[in-house]
Order: C-alpha cells, then structure tokens, then sequence
C-alpha cells in the first residue's frame, strides 16, 4: 500500500453525480501510458454540474459534502485515474493545483481544483424536500468496499504529496471545471514525471 503523507479528504462513503452528462468515451481511456518512472491511465470523464459525497461524521453518522463550480456556466470535470510506480524503488509525487492539465482543441488549458478549498458542509442530506429537482434525479455511486467493510487508502481524491513505492498506485479522482460540452484534446500528468494522453 502507498504511503500517504497527507490526508487531503476525510474518509470518502459515498459520491453522488448526475450520469446523464457524460464525456464522451475515447479509446484512450483504460489504457495505460507510461512516463520515465509512473504508468498513468485516465479511465473515464464526466461532466457533472456538482459533486456531493459523504464522510464520516464528528458525532457520528454522516456529514454531506457538496463541491460546485466556481461561477455561473461552469459544470466539474471528473476524472477517474490510475497512477502506478512500477519502475522506481519509491516515487515521491506533489499532486497540486500545477499536477495535472487537461487542455482543450482550443488550446485552453484547465488544471485541477483544490477540493479541501471548495468543499462545503451541506446542513441536510440527499433526498431532503429542501433540495432542489435536479440534486434529487441524481444517483447514487459506491465506492468499492473491502472485504473489512473499509475503503482502501488509495481511494478518494488525487491530492496532495504521495509516496509510492514500487508496485502500489493510486486509484481516484481529479476535480476540474470547465464550459458544459468542452471537447478535451489531451490529459498531461505532471506531478513527479510527465506524460501525456491524447484523446
């Protein structure tokens, strides 16, 4: 298992997206590209307009998250990725704001939000007559459960400063905002090694 020198997010239970806005599929996804030290695979992409998820509560029980777009006309981009140390005996990596770009056939260029900094305290959970319709049409999606009833420590969001030594990854997410339907042209990793997918 990776050592985690920094806790970005408390312990992930459950995140919640719209699916009906999907990015489209492109063969590069699932597939494994490999920089002088990390193999990284960008398995999918949404478009989402928030992200809501729980964690586990101070009191007990669950507290709700909830992360939006910075302004008006802006949907999160999440991407779930993969990033594997096979080469190195430990790779020392800084996921930050700078650690991964995705840029679009424009040539813009978007980098990954700082969850911990937009992250905010919901006061009611899902399905509360106080939500509006299109929180409520949303479905739910489980993180993958070991067989303890836990979530393994690479799970969550991709941030912060990670070790990995040889033969352990990371499985998670980045968070990014974007214009609703941009079309991306390339995913580059940037933290600890650099590479870049095409779409």
């Amino acid at each position: 298992m990776p050592t985690r020198t920094r806790l970005a997010v408390p312990f992930l239970l459950v995140l919640i997206m719209a699916l009906a806005a999907c990015a489209e599929v492109s063969p590069a996804f699932g597939q494994y590209f490999q920089g002088r030290t990390l193999v990284v695979s960008v398995v999918n992409a949404e478009f989402i307009p928030e992200l809501i998820y729980a964690i586990d509560g101070q009191q007990g029980g669950l507290d709700y998250m909830r992360i939006a777009p910075s302004e008006p006309g802006l949907e999160l981009v999440i991407l779930h990725l993969k990033v594997q140390n096979h080469t190195a005996t430990s790779a020392i990596i800084n996921v930050d704001k700078q650690g991964a770009e995705l840029r679009d056939f424009n040539s813009l260029k978007y980098f990954p939000i700082e969850v911990n900094e937009r992250v905010k305290r919901l006061d009611s959970p899902p399905g509360q007559e106080s939500w509006s319709a299109d929180v409520l049409e949303r479905s739910a999606r489980v993180l993958e459960l070991q067989e303890d009833g836990t979530f393994a420590p690479s799970r969550g969001f991709i941030s912060g400063p990670f070790e990995l030594q040889k033969g352990t990854g990371l499985d998670g997410w980045m968070v990014f905002e974007a214009p609703p339907g941009t079309k991306f042209r390339t995913f580059r990793w940037r933290a600890g090694d650099s590479l870049t997918i095409s779409f």
